[in-house]
């Protein structure tokens, strides 16, 4: 991935740190589509993706408020995303993604009957079975207590390392 005059090898994880308002997520909004870049070029493994539109962009991205369905289970949360790339329901695969995140018992829950680190869980892995070459995590923990903000820190770079996945982390804590 290369943006920015940044260079990200494959399967690595750059956080950018810093203050509300200095264009963490603008950076992250210009990765995936959803702002145009005034100038340059967004590569990902040398595709000039800069003129994509988003749902043609090899990107997810895991946001701030999770953007999950209400009226959806976890597992209908999940496979959201597939139903835009043409792949069909495989209920195995889901629930292996689902077992990633410990979630598998909870496949059948609404969004409203799991907490807020579940839902963060469920994001992530929505994210994910969508396999993209870049993850953008807009900053995913900050509606989080702290204790389990350091949890769920360490699940994510635990997942970043063993599925090799190239992610961009947007912080300011």
């Amino acid at each position: 991935c290369h943006f920015g005059g940044i260079s990200l090898p494959k399967g690595e994880l750059l956080c950018l740190l810093g203050a509300s308002g200095c264009g963490k997520t603008t950076t992250l909004k210009m990765i995936s589509g959803f702002l145009k870049a005034d100038k340059g070029q967004i590569l990902i493994d040398g595709h000039d993706i800069t003129e994509l539109d988003p749902e043609k962009r090899p990107v997810s991205t895991v946001f701030q408020s999770y953007a999950l369905f209400p009226h959806m289970t976890v597992l209908e949360n999940v496979i959201y995303g597939l139903k835009f790339q043409g792949i069909k329901k495989k209920k195995a695969r889901e629930m292996e993604y689902l077992k990633i995140v410990d979630m598998e018992e909870y496949a059948g829950f609404s969004i409203g009957e799991i907490s807020g680190g579940q839902q963060q869980r469920v994001a992530l892995v929505r994210s994910l079975i969508t396999k993209p070459k870049v993850l953008l995590l807009d900053e995913p923990l900050s509606n989080l207590d702290a204790k389990l903000r350091v949890k769920m820190r360490e699940e994510i770079r635990e997942i970043q390392k063993k599925y090799e996945i190239t992610m961009v982390f947007v912080t300011h804590d």
